[in-house]
Parts: C-alpha cells; structure tokens; sequence
C-alpha cells in the first residue's frame, strides 16, 4: 500500500476546474517533483494534501487513513514555502527541527532526520 494515496482529487475555484482528476501513489520516503507553468495547480494541490483548502471531490489517504475532511493541524504535514524567509532567523535544520520540536520529537530523533 503507498503512504500517499490520491484518487480522483478535484478541486473547482467557482466555475473553474482547477484540479481534473489527480490520481498518484507515493510509497514512504519517496520523493515527489511538481512541474509546471506558473497557475498549473501544483500549489492548489499541495494546499489540499496540506489541509489549506478544502477539496470538491475525490481522496486524499495517507498511511491508509482519510485525511480529506481533516483540519489542517490533525494531518501531521508540514510545507515549506517557495519563500525561505519562513523563519529568517533559522538555520535551514533549524527550520526543520522547528515542527518536530513542537510536536515532541526527540532531540536525537530529531538530528537524526534532519541528516
């Protein structure tokens, strides 16, 4: 089973399709590359995988487990902006170790991810 599972996802801004049918798999750890023009939906796609903005139809699973309908704070996700002033005063693994600190994560799990 893929840890990222999106079927049928649509996504409709009024009488705009902005998103058509986005089906992909992803398993753990895997790496996933959005290209395309500016205005394409890679934003509006990874803003409903993150919660930011609600879906009209399809599923969004990860580890198994529908996150459609969740509250952005309950999916355990964490996006990093095109912008890198997110935390201006942060090292690059201080902007990573930020959410994990938050949520609880060790100090040694933590160092252990980021490198």
């Amino acid at each position: 089973m893929a840890f990222l599972e999106i079927s049928g996802l649509k996504k409709r801004f009024g009488a705009v399709d902005i998103l058509k049918g986005i089906d992909l798999e992803l398993d753990k750890g895997g790496f996933l590359v959005l290209v395309g023009p500016s205005g394409c939906g890679k934003s509006t796609l990874l803003n409903t995988i993150a919660g930011l903005e609600t879906i009209t139809s399809g599923d969004i699973r990860i580890d198994g487990r529908d996150i459609s309908g969740l509250h952005p704070s309950k999916r355990d996700i964490a996006m990093v902006f095109q912008s890198y002033a997110l935390y201006p005063n942060m090292t690059v693994s201080g902007n990573i170790a930020f959410g994990m600190e938050i949520r609880g994560v060790p100090k040694d799990e933590r160092e252990k991810a980021i490198k």
